[in-house]
């Protein structure tokens, strides 16, 4: 029996569903059927009030049985199916249909309102069941049992997780703990539900956040849950839209058994597809259009996959309240995966009632044929975004269509222009394979995100806009505005949801030395910030000598600390700094393997995988695919193929580093650096949940630790972005500055758009490019003058590109901008991956070591939210060279020695009248400071140690790496000569 303080409580509940939901009280006298706790009068009362006719048909055949015959129906059905999707989908009883309930109709129907109105929600206090102790209240949906509520009150000194234990030491063989669709533990501040109350790690926390709070003046914290969640609408919503019902997974092989189960939303995926629906629909009932944008800012593992399919749903169902005016026409889920084989089509075949409905466009061809059949939810990439544009505009039948686009992992579909122009000279020709380190196919390849991001800014009316992602950037931000709903890392970790995967990583250093010639000084060919050190890096990481020892260490650690986890089960992920890497990591690992379990086969009885995308070996010309180094069947997917028990490791080099949901992933190996959203999202693989799993392995091999967890800092908490006005003058300063240089005009833009749109326009505009190229070379002889300027030009075409969408340029301007686009790529020669490759292939690792650094903790830290939007921002906070040395000598081992050598050089930077100059006059242009001024800035310092002598730091990864001690200095130097202060760091 509930002490006083719990009776108080269920009361007020009780009371609250009487007065305030209009729910009736059932009698204990009206279950007639104890065994199902099923009220048949109250369900024949439904049926016989809203499917008269029906039911006298069957009376007609079966006479005063016909009662019987329905009840007979539903238990038969009972034993195949759960109830909630009996339900759902109606009883056949005979030869005759039967609904059994009413759901909230989603456009104007009179008689689908009729059915709506005939719901009869009742509840039982204290439900008499097999067992001496009662549930504390049960609701009914049309006489059948739906919700099972325990209460817990906090001043008897029980709690939510008493309520579970009770649930769980429940006799299941009761049908009360197997029929109902919820099972509710409360007590007066927190929740938890399932939908099975066999077990405590069903139950999941079901609060409105971090803390609950009452929406109402005098009621308790949860008032939500009795307000809200167990409203006649929210239940009705639950049974006809959110519950997902997961079929049974037979064994396959040495894959086992998955018991079928049934899918609750968690509250943020409920409250934000309610939210985002209601907000669309508010919006299209007052101004007759769509015309929105939104940005969903939820949590690796959130379970976003889901969040998006449930919108999906959602808006396919949205009318104009009392009209049959649809909202949304057409939904388009753009995933940013290649592959729409595994995660969005698992997760939407599970909508069984979508069934005919959802289309998964893989192809172009598909893509057409649905678009023009008007399906109503299209699955395809981000790479088809304007395609799909074109399709509809194609077409005047399909141009007015309101068409809703909701983009997964939206940051990335957002890295475009805005953050590749100082590459775009360096941009592989399609025929060019010498770097097989990027994923792809040649259709994906092409980078949608430039016409993506114009698109969205600039987004017609009649076009809707969702973007889900766990780690916005600032870009994400200034495009969808602020984030509409928030469901941050830290409040699943709190809630259970996912694993703290970033809690503490094991950190070795790879140390190497590179024997190889210097790329030849007067090779003017532009290369990006980055580039060369990134392939000489790889050269080290390529090595199958340092890959031999790298394995074995990972072996040990996989056998020693990660295979134990999960209860035995536990798999890990190698992830390589290249494909060819990579492949080098699966056909060591498989060899040691091998002996390893000649000599102990039960210890090592499992085996590796590769997955990766096909590509051409650029020294046999081989083409290599994952189906024939993984030995894969025909349409076998190696993510099915990791899911048996015989194989415990996955190498990648980019797949599945995002997007893969593998609860088993426990252990993750890096062996290469990855930072800010990448790193988030790549160790955050390993954090879904599974019975057993309370920890993961984290080993870092490149001593990027510190990095990883800074990341994690950032972006735990939501967003560290907020929106702010962008400023129109930005792009026409550029305009100006590049004018004022006096090398081009607006004559030679004015004479390139001529010859642009006239006869033999390619012929013309070359021969007119080998003109404006000399005058360049000309007027700058200097490369790094060179370099400047085309950058300057890419820099205005960047800022034009964000900032027209939000204002009117001059056609002068303009015009000047598509002239920049054009000739800008073209006034140097472009670096090419094979003139790259010439000089890496010379190069040769002499000698190499990893070296354990030691366990990194984390320490949670508050980010201060930075505001974008306005284009570059200002120079770095100052530092003095003092505060630099300090951080050195805390970060790297440099002996008193060095210590003066880097001083000296900074000092004697500093002072340079022309490091100083350059720095002031581009204070508030972060951009130019941190892509253009920065570099060459290391370069110099390079230089003074090549002038020094010191030639052993020149080849030393402490110094040479991105982000160490040469990449310090140069920053150290900029930021000392900063007059005018920012929080931004460049």
């Amino acid at each position: 029996m509930a002490d006083k303080a719990e009776l108080i409580f269920q009361k007020h509940i009780a009371t609250f569903l009487n007065k305030q939901h209009e729910y009736a009280v059932l009698e204990q006298s009206e279950i007639t059927d104890l065994e199902h706790y099923i009220a048949e009068d109250h369900l024949l009362a439904f049926i016989r009030a809203s499917q008269g006719a029906t039911l006298e048909r069957l009376k007609s055949d079966y006479g005063s049985d016909a009662p019987q015959e329905i009840m007979q129906a539903l238990k038969e059905q009972l034993t195949i199916a759960p109830l909630w999707v009996v339900i759902r989908n109606g009883l056949n009883v005979r030869g005759h249909h039967f609904k059994l309930y009413g759901p909230k109709p989603r456009s104007h129907d009179s008689a689908a309102n009729d059915l709506y109105k005939e719901n009869r929600i009742t509840f039982k206090c204290e439900l008499v069941i097999s067992e001496a102790k009662r549930p504390d209240i049960v609701l009914f949906l049309n006489g059948l049992p739906i919700i099972v509520i325990e209460l817990k009150h906090e001043a008897s000194g029980q709690n939510v997780h008493d309520g579970v234990t009770q649930f769980n030491k429940r006799n299941h063989a009761d049908k009360i703990f197997q029929l109902p669709f919820l099972y509710i533990a409360a007590d007066t501040s927190e929740v938890k539900v399932a939908t099975s109350p066999v077990n405590e790690n069903n139950f999941r926390w079901f609060n409105t956040g971090l803390e609950n709070h009452p929406i109402t003046e005098g009621e308790y914290p949860v008032e939500y849950l009795y307000r809200d969640v167990l409203s006649k609408d929210s239940i009705l919503e639950a049974i006809s839209f959110f519950l997902v019902y997961v079929p049974k997974e037979e064994a396959d092989g040495d894959k086992p058994e998955k018991p079928a189960y049934s899918i609750f939303p968690r509250y943020h995926q409920s409250r934000m597809v309610k939210d985002v629906s209601e907000n669309v629909l508010q919006h299209f009932s007052e101004h007759g259009h769509l015309g929105k944008k939104y940005l969903i800012n939820h949590s690796a593992g959130s379970g976003k996959t889901l969040s998006i399919s449930w919108l999906a749903d959602r808006l396919h169902s949205l009318y104009k309240p009392e009209t049959s005016d649809k909202a949304v026409e057409m939904i388009f889920i753009l995933t940013d995966r290649k592959s729409l084989d595994k995660n969005v089509r698992d997760e939407l075949v599970n909508f069984n009632h979508l069934d005919g409905v959802i289309k998964f466009a893989k192809k172009s061809k598909f893509l057409a044929q649905y678009i023009k059949n008007r399906a109503s939810i299209i699955v395809t990439t981000q790479q088809k975004f304007v395609k799909v544009l074109e399709i509809l505009e194609s077409d005047e039948s399909l141009k007015k269509l309101k068409v809703a686009f909701l983009i997964d992992e939206a940051h990335r579909s957002q890295e475009g222009k805005m953050g590749t122009a100082i590459r775009v000279p360096f941009r592989e020709k399609a025929n060019e394979q010498e770097s097989p380190d990027t994923e792809g196919t040649a259709e994906d390849d092409k980078d949608p995100a430039d016409e993506m991001a114009k698109i969205i800014r600039a987004h017609d009316n009649n076009q809707l806009f969702v973007a889900f992602t766990a780690t916005p950037s600032n870009a994400t931000v200034q495009l969808f505005g602020e984030a509409f709903d928030t469901y941050s890392e830290a409040e699943a970790i709190q809630e259970g949801y996912i694993v703290d995967v970033a809690a503490s990583i094991i950190s070795y250093e790879t140390l190497y030395h590179l024997d190889s010639p210097v790329i030849p000084p007067k090779d003017d060919k532009l290369y990006p910030p980055g580039v060369i050190s990134k392939a000489l890096k790889n050269v080290a990481f390529q090595d199958e000598g340092l890959i031999q020892y790298k394995s074995e260490v990972m072996l040990r650690i996989f056998d020693e600390d990660v295979r134990p986890l999960i209860n035995g089960t536990a798999k890990a992920m190698i992830v390589t700094s290249s494909r060819l890497a990579g492949l080098s990591y699966y056909h060591i690992l498989k060899e040691k393997l091998r002996d390893k379990n000649e000599a102990d086969p039960s210890r090592f009885d499992y085996k590796v995988l590769y997955a990766f995308s096909d590509f051409v070996h650029p020294k046999s010309n081989e083409v290599i695919t994952e189906a024939d180094v993984n030995s894969l069947g025909p349409n076998e997917l190696i993510e099915d193929r990791f899911e048996g028990n015989e194989y415990k490791i996955m190498v990648v080099a980019s797949k599945f580093q995002t997007g893969f949901d593998q609860p088993l992933l426990a252990g993750m190996f890096l062996d290469k650096p990855v930072y800010d959203r990448n790193a988030v999202q790549t160790v955050s693989r390993l954090n879904r949940c599974s019975d057993g799993k309370d920890s993961v392995v984290v080993v870092d091999f490149t001593n990027n630790a510190a990095n990883i967890q800074k990341a994690f800092n950032k972006y735990r908490k939501g967003t560290p972005y907020v929106t702010s006005e962008p400023d129109k003058e930005q792009c026409i300063e550029i305009y100006k500055s590049i004018l004022k240089q006096g090398l081009f005009t607006d004559i030679d833009a004015d004479d390139y758009l001529k010859m642009l749109h006239g006869v033999a326009a390619d012929v013309a505009l070359q021969a007119e490019v080998v003109k404006w190229r000399r005058r360049f070379e000309s007027q700058f002889s200097e490369v790094d003058d060179r370099k400047a300027f085309v950058y300057l030009l890419a820099k205005l075409v960047k800022s034009y590109d964000f900032l027209s969408c939000f204002f009117e340029y001059s056609e002068q301007l303009t015009n000047f901008c598509a002239f920049a686009d054009f000739i800008g790529p073209q006034l140097i020669k472009q670096g090419t991956v094979s003139d790259l490759m010439k000089y890496i292939r010379k190069v040769e690792l002499s000698k190499a070591t990893v070296r354990y650094q030691g366990v990194q903790e984390l320490i949670p830290k508050t980010i201060k939210t930075k505001s974008g939007g306005k284009g570059p921002g200002g120079a770095p906070k100052k530092v003095t060279i003092s505060d630099m040395l300090t951080k050195l000598k805390e970060q790297f081992d440099i002996s008193d020695e060095e210590a003066l050598v880097i001083k000296q050089v900074c000092e004697e930077k500093s002072s340079d009248k022309l490091v100083q100059d350059t720095v002031h006059s581009h204070i508030n242009d972060e951009l130019y400071l941190r892509n253009y001024f920065r570099p060459q800035l290391r370069k110099s310092i390079e230089a003074s140690y090549d002038e020094l002598g010191m030639f052993e730091q020149l080849t030393d990864p402490k110094y040479t790496d991105d982000g160490s001690i040469f990449d310090t200095m140069a920053y150290t130097v900029i930021a000392s000569q900063a007059s005018i202060f920012s929080s931004r760091h460049i």
